[in-house]
């Protein structure tokens, strides 16, 4: 019976989606359908600092995984303006935040 039961709790972990731990929550107005989260998709992907991204079209939400490096805020605003969007608010999940001035 442990012989048949342990293959087939291997390969249902094949098949598994990965985990998603997101780093930031962006709030993104005009964020409707999953058509009009390509543009956004597309902008942060191209940053190639993100794992991730799942969006939440119902509560108009973006949330975001990163690789190892957080993008600024700036540039978040920035990506997300340059696919047609407004960003209402960015909300860190973790206690990390990113460094927001330089030191000469």
């Amino acid at each position: 019976m442990i012989k048949l039961i342990l293959p087939l709790l291997f390969s249902l972990s094949l098949y598994a989606e990965p985990s998603f731990d997101p780093d930031v929550e962006i709030k993104i107005n005009g964020l409707v359908c999953s058509s009009c989260a390509i543009g956004v998709k597309k902008g942060l992907d191209k940053t190639k600092l993100v794992k991730k991204v799942k969006f939440n079209t119902k509560k108009q939400l973006c949330r975001v995984e990163y690789i190892s490096i957080e993008i600024h805020p700036s540039e978040i605003r920035k990506i997300v303006k340059d696919a047609g969007y407004e960003v209402t608010s960015i909300k860190w999940l973790k206690d990390k935040k990113p460094n927001r001035y330089n030191k000469p």
